[in-house]
């Protein structure tokens, strides 16, 4: 299986738990495409989209549609680094209030903690957090819903627009440290390294950037600190109101636990007890909950699992080690079995069918 774009028709989560996206960033798209003009119109109208959509930057849409659009839109005028073009075109101006607070935020850490903040606003059921070493940090960007695939394009136009948004609030001739992508860049790597600048991996758990923590703390040199807190906080204020308030959690304690294991697999150990302590449970208290749902943590996490598996067996180019690794099994041989327990074929084979069973 290639990067080539499969069927765009991405399957909608549940009602009542679809995710959805600011319609500000479909200016990028338009931006990157200017050259085609009008003839994107009914390929926006097939995705229930219109131009005249641009004049309400915060109404949201399905994000499953949008990502179909900028995979069908790469397609269908021949622009297989669409993303890449977009996120080079997406700077602090399009983001309208936000870049003020930006501006305000002193440095660059501060600036992307302050989208982390607001993602859930500007794009629901998506992963954007850090994780600090020593001397660097990454900031991983994943949608946590693995039926919306594929996704190349929105991935590499969110490291792409991180990017371009560091180099404006610091230097043109800054650079992070390496880029992650979740999807193969199998004969992609290297126009991506080009682009970036620095090492470029392709199939890993989420798309990321490692950043240089002296880079991160660096005070922006227009930095006036007593000014900056009082307006932090002003902007702040307001962009909260403006945005509304954050996706309401479930009450399901089976989709919280979902939710838990779908962040942490791949990255962390995923067990009951911690599961548990992060929502401030005890391990007993959730299984009891879970049972009451028809369900247990074990269910869940082989449910997780199955799906992960199977979305990244459909990669191209990823090795069973790595698939196993991330899936947190011990060897390759315990995820085959658990895989043709799953699937009735071993990986294997799987990777070998041209059509992978659903």
């Amino acid at each position: 299986m290639t990067d080539d774009v499969r069927d765009n028709t991405v399957e909608a989560p549940a009602k009542g738990s679809q995710a959805t996206i600011r319609l500000l960033f479909l200016s990028a798209l338009f931006t990157a495409l200017e050259d085609v003009g009008r003839r994107i119109d009914p390929l926006l109208r097939d995705h229930g989209m219109f131009h005249s959509q641009q004049e309400t930057p915060y109404e949201r849409v399905p994000l499953h549609r949008y990502v179909a659009l900028l995979e069908s839109a790469a397609a269908k005028f021949d622009r297989p680094y669409l993303g890449l073009a977009m996120g080079s075109s997406f700077g602090l101006t399009e983001l309208g209030p936000f870049y003020a607070l930006l501006r305000a935020s002193g440095t660059l850490r501060g600036a992307l903690d302050y989208l982390a903040l607001f993602q859930s606003r500007l794009q629901s059921q998506t992963l954007f957090e850090s994780t600090i070493d020593d001397e660097t940090t990454t900031y991983s960007y994943r949608i946590q819903d693995a039926k919306i695939w594929p996704r190349v394009q929105d991935a590499e136009f969110a490291i792409s627009g991180y990017v371009n948004l560091a180099k404006q609030l610091t230097s043109s001739k800054w650079n992070p440290v390496e880029v992650h992508f979740e999807h193969s860049i199998a004969g992609r790597q290297d126009q991506l390294v080009q682009h970036f600048r620095c090492p470029v991996h392709g199939n890993q758990i989420a798309n990321g950037l490692v950043l240089r923590n002296a880079d991160l703390d660096m005070p922006f040199a227009s930095a006036i600190p007593s000014e900056d807190r009082k307006l932090r906080t002003i902007l702040e204020w307001h962009l909260l109101d403006l945005m509304g308030p954050e996706a309401t959690p479930s009450d399901s304690f089976v989709d919280l636990t979902r939710d838990v294991i779908a962040r942490w697999l791949g990255r962390t150990h995923v067990d009951c007890a911690s599961v548990a302590a992060e929502l401030k449970l005890s391990e007993r208290s959730l299984r009891r909950r879970l049972t009451e749902e028809g369900t247990s943590f074990r269910e869940l996490l082989q449910e997780a699992r199955q799906e992960r598996a199977k979305t990244m067996l459909s990669k191209s180019g990823i090795s069973l080690a790595v698939a196993a690794e991330q899936l947190g099994y011990s060897d390759t041989a315990a995820f085959s079995r658990a895989f043709k327990e799953w699937t009735g074929v071993s990986p294997g084979r799987f990777l070998r069918q041209d059509d992978p069973p659903e």
